[in-house]
């Protein structure tokens, strides 16, 4: 199959699967939104917290390092995949020590039992990442969206059962848990059936892979703090409820990012990867990805924005007229991480995940004083810091970098950005 047959078979099967997961995942917190308190939407954006900021270091950047390098032997595979299993255990045995620690913190005494619970997926996603990005980095989506699709249906109907019956804040946890323990032992199957496993493991195999993904590793940590500080920062000085409501309202703003970015990026990394070598090609594949990219999001943005009222109603019903004003702010923010997201594309098809860490170590500095100076004043004030901050970050970002690594002039960016080209995503959407 030719590159251009497999990117769009790639992208086909991607966008099935993420525009499934979308769809299944709104549904799921409509229904529970109606179901469940508030507070307890508050707890369960505490926990996937935690769990967001382990899950980085368990997965320890070798997505990075497999998609970056072009050759990688059956040996390599095999080492990475327990080297993967093996970082698995060892990081949930770190959360159950800091567990304590965090409920604590947080003054909610149910999180000594919630986290760690949650946290038994940190060891069963490791038996499913590395056959994952091996199905990724061959533009094959197909079998694993598939299985993300069943995995995600079992758990709206676990969920939506378990809160018809009673179960609170456990109804989210159970059906996460369903969720991804599914997907991912599927996923296991899958790759022993199709690549096999040898029972072969050496520590110096792991090292190139680890060293390009290690920056990222770092840029992860500090990049999730940056993308969601708010929800630690609101969770410390608003009551659970205020969570809550904050939690879904930002959950509503990501959907349109989360169903329409990955369609292309999950394609664009392994293809930005086969154009590094070439600075001309490079460029012209990054803007056609952003340019593309802002043409899919921007619009929804705006409709979201102003009909707002609509959509908050329409998903979470009457109880919930608190998060308009939330939604229509954090939709500005959304929208500026949706366009500029692509450069992470461009920073594993370049291994320059150097940059990536240095960039998002500066970027800690504002973004935090941003959102605590908002959040003295209020809720609101809280999601006005937070996208005021992605604002002052927007040109400084391209330059330091989008323009070092593919010396886009910042003419061109914005032209790729905010020049829709709607007839190619015609032609996009058609093949």
């Amino acid at each position: 199959m030719s590159l251009k047959r497999q990117i769009f078979s790639g992208a086909k099967w991607s966008g099935i699967g993420t525009l499934s997961l979308a769809v299944i995942a709104i549904l799921k917190v409509s229904i529970l939104a109606r179901l469940l308190e508030k507070e307890e939407f508050g707890l369960m954006a505490l926990v996937t917290f935690v769990m967001g900021f382990m899950s980085v270091f368990n997965e320890m950047g070798l997505s990075a390092g497999i998609l970056h390098k072009s050759e990688i032997s059956e040996k390599e595979y095999s080492t990475l995949f327990w080297f993967n299993l093996l970082v698995g255990f060892v990081v949930y045995g770190l959360l159950l020590l800091v567990t304590p620690l965090i409920a604590l913190f947080y003054e909610e005494n149910i999180l000594n039992f919630l986290i760690p619970l949650v946290g038994v997926n940190l060891i069963i996603s490791s038996l499913g990442q590395i056959f994952r990005t091996r199905e990724q980095k061959l533009l094959q989506f197909r079998h694993v969206a598939l299985i993300d699709i069943f995995s995600a249906i079992l758990s709206l109907g676990f969920a939506v059962y378990l809160a018809s019956n009673g179960y609170g804040i456990y109804s989210l946890i159970y059906s996460y848990l369903l969720q991804y323990t599914i997907s991912n032992i599927c996923v296991f199957i899958l790759g022993l059936i199709k690549y096999g496993l040898q029972f072969h493991f050496k520590i110096s195999e792991t090292i190139p892979f680890v060293k390009v993904g290690g920056y990222q590793v770092g840029s992860q940590v500090i990049n999730y703090f940056n993308r969601d500080l708010d929800i630690l920062i609101i969770g410390k000085f608003f009551p659970a409820e205020a969570l809550g409501v904050y939690s879904l309202a930002k959950q509503l703003v990501m959907r349109p990012m989360q169903i329409l970015n990955p369609i292309v990026i999950k394609v664009a990394s392994p293809t930005l990867a086969l154009l590094q070598n070439s600075r001309e090609q490079l460029q012209k594949g990054y803007l056609k990805l952003i340019n593309l990219v802002a043409t899919v999001n921007i619009p929804v943005y705006i409709i979201l924005f102003i009909f707002s009222p609509f959509f908050v109603q329409l998903f979470y019903g009457s109880g919930f007229g608190e998060a308009i004003l939330l939604v229509r702010i954090l939709s500005i923010f959304m929208l500026i991480r949706a366009i500029s997201s692509p450069v992470g594309s461009l920073v594993v098809a370049t291994g320059r995940t150097d940059l990536e860490f240095i960039w998002n170590i500066a970027t800690l500095v504002i973004t935090p004083i941003c959102i605590m100076i908002g959040a003295k004043f209020s809720l609101l004030g809280a999601a006005i810091g937070m996208t005021v901050s992605t604002i002052l970050l927007f040109v400084p970002g391209w330059r330091f970098l989008v323009f070092r690594m593919t010396q886009v002039s910042f003419k061109n960016y914005l032209e790729a950005l905010f020049i829709l080209n709607v007839d190619y995503i015609k032609k996009f959407l058609k093949k």
